[in-house]
């Protein structure tokens, strides 16, 4: 919705669990139709675009799909309709955002992120900028791109191009000043010469999702994710400097879901609070939007406020942004009520009207801006300073220090030249090293994640002699550290020979109820073959590889490794019952029956 300021909503089918379907078609006008099985009655839904991608395809032998039939879209097909038109409105200097709404496993990441080769909206269009600029960059027209990405996890906003030990434990404020707007304080934003460059950038995001997950304990992929790409156009033609900046916003919202469908608790169910509740905070910001734009409400305060998600995204929803909505659908008849709440959802936000114009704001404009507040603040707390004891003029003070401190960091980063930007990233790239490097060829270990796009994303060589698993605060200090249930500062012990056979041992006895091999509790020490899966604690899960004997490998030959695979083996051993341990794969969570 709200590209040029008409209802611009695509409705995507693509999962299907279950054997009946509620989502009976898709017709190309943009119409999706609704049965419910038990009575037999049907609804129609009208939106800009309704694309079908549940069946009538083919995989050809690099594994994308193709449409076997007139009704199936593959990727390109939904990019050529969406992705195309976001990247038109950057170039003409609008923002734009692009967010993806709907229920747990619906094809809210496949459509954006994809899984390769089918790959999605994001890095075909990441491509796309790149190509454009190749062709049209002249002496006189200049381009500069940022990226930056970040994740909202239970209301905290976490910057995932920052290792996770160096980000702070509250997560990063979320500010607004008259210049700026909305922004996100001491966000990274990493500037970008190439496609590899920006390719590099989100999946360096992605593994540290994946590693902040093993280290706090926390499921980043049911978190949402913000990737924020700033496009500068400089024209240095007719003797004059001008410039259009861009803003795209590409949203993946975590999944909308019922407890009672998943069987979350604790910290799961905790988690599907949060989601939930910023999911029906952007819900109720749409339904406001929606009233004011019909002339109803006008008087009602939007409420961005209340979550962290509509704060960030309050230009993109209801301000100086054309932005387009697609909502992801279960055919499945057993997420009836669910599939109906999203197309309703949709049908609600066709209605709101944006009011996007072209960003030809010079930068020093921005700079004078930003002094001025400078100055408001300082005049601010002048005013707060003679408050004695009284806490709450203390607490008024600190708060306008730290509004004066983020805009006196942002002024500096105006100032600088895009040269300079380059150099500093270089530098900070030198310093960091890459985010996680390991050989291939050699021994070692690599996650598996439930979601395939985290899979892989870490390992850890086994090298000769001793390598230690366990939490940070270990003695000796753990070579591969992570956190968790069940996880104890020294939990176990990988030894490698000359003969690259690798041995794997609990720390002490106690360590081995948590530590499971092929689904058996690892009680004394183990050799491991090439294949082998290996689960710390309750919900870390490894893959063993060694190079060059393959062929020791008990796993079936052509038979996919992966994370429900390893998760599943506990539930035929006999190690396992005796432990009253189980697998609930709709919870995600190893469970203990006692």
């Amino acid at each position: 919705f709200f590209v040029n300021d008409t209802a611009t909503t695509e409705i995507y089918t693509q999962a299907f669990v279950g054997s009946v379907r509620c989502v009976q078609e898709t017709v190309q006008g943009g119409t999706t139709v609704i049965k419910e099985v038990e009575t037999g009655k049907t609804k129609n839904f009208t939106f800009d675009y309704s694309f079908w991608s549940h069946d009538e395809f083919i995989t050809s032998p690099e594994g994308l799909y193709l449409p076997s039939g007139s009704k199936y879209a593959d990727q390109h097909s939904v990019y050529e309709s969406l992705g195309k038109t976001v990247l038109d409105n950057a170039w003409e200097g609008y923002h734009c955002c692009l967010f993806a709404y709907g229920q747990t496993g619906s094809g809210k990441s496949y459509s954006m992120i994809g899984y390769a080769p089918n790959v999605g909206i994001v890095p075909i269009a990441t491509e796309e900028i790149f190509r454009r600029i190749k062709n049209t960059q002249t002496d006189t027209k200049k381009y500069e791109v940022t990226v930056s990405m970040l994740e909202i996890y239970n209301e905290k906003v976490q910057d995932l191009l920052v290792l996770p030990d160096e980000r702070p434990a509250g997560g990063l404020k979320v500010r607004e000043s008259k210049a700026a707007g909305v922004f996100v304080d001491k966000l990274s934003k990493h500037p970008v010469n190439s496609y590899e460059e920006i390719a590099a950038k989100m999946a360096d995001g992605n593994k540290n999702r994946t590693i902040g997950e093993t280290l706090m304990n926390q499921t980043s992929s049911r978190a949402h994710t913000i990737i924020t790409i700033e496009f500068k156009q400089l024209d240095l033609s007719m003797g004059k400097k001008t410039q259009k900046f861009s803003v795209i916003n590409l949203v993946d919202l975590a999944g909308s879901e019922k407890a009672g469908q998943t069987g979350a608790t604790g910290d799961r169910l905790k988690e599907g609070c949060a989601i939930n509740k910023s999911l029906t905070v952007l819900g109720q910001v749409i339904s406001t939007l929606a009233d004011k734009a019909m002339g109803k409400a006008k008087k009602e305060v939007v409420p961005y406020r209340d979550s962290v998600l509509t704060r960030i995204l309050q230009s993109a929803l209801g301000g100086n942004s054309k932005t387009i909505m697609i909502c992801a659908l279960s055919p499945s008849n057993t997420n009836y009520e669910e599939t109906l709440g999203t197309l309703r959802y949709a049908e609600r936000a066709k209605k709101i009207q944006n009011k996007a114009v072209v960003n030809e704001s010079p930068q020093e404009r921005m700079i004078r801006e930003l002094k001025e507040e400078n100055d408001r603040l300082k005049a601010a707390m002048a005013g707060c300073s003679g408050g004695g004891e009284d806490p709450e003029a203390k607490k008024r003070l600190e708060e306008l220090q730290e509004e004066l401190q983020a805009n006196m960091i942002m002024m500096k980063e105006q100032e600088k030249s895009w040269q300079e930007r380059i150099e500093e990233a270089k530098k900070l790239a030198e310093q960091q090293g890459p985010m996680i490097q390991f050989d291939k060829t050699k021994p070692h270990i690599t996650n598996l994640h439930e979601d395939l796009q985290l899979t892989g994303k870490i390992g850890y060589n086994i090298l000769e002699g001793e390598v230690h698993v366990g939490r940070k605060n270990g003695v000796p200090q753990p070579t591969i550290v992570l956190g968790g249930l069940g996880i104890k500062p020294n939990h176990a012990v990988f030894t490698c020979d000359a003969n690259k056979d690798i041995m794997i041992a609990p720390f002490d006895p106690s360590c081995g109820e948590f530590i499971f091999v092929n689904g058996n509790e690892l009680k004394a020490p183990l050799k491991l073959v090439h294949h082998d899966r290996i689960i710390f604690g309750t919900n870390v899960v490894f893959l063993f590889c060694n190079p060059g004997k393959e062929s020791e490998s008990t796993f079936p030959s052509g038979q996919e490794v992966d994370w429900e695979h390893a998760m599943t083996c506990l539930l035929y051993t006999s190690d396992a019952a005796d432990e009253g341990l189980g697998v609930d794969l709709g919870g995600r969570r190893i469970i203990n029956k006692k």
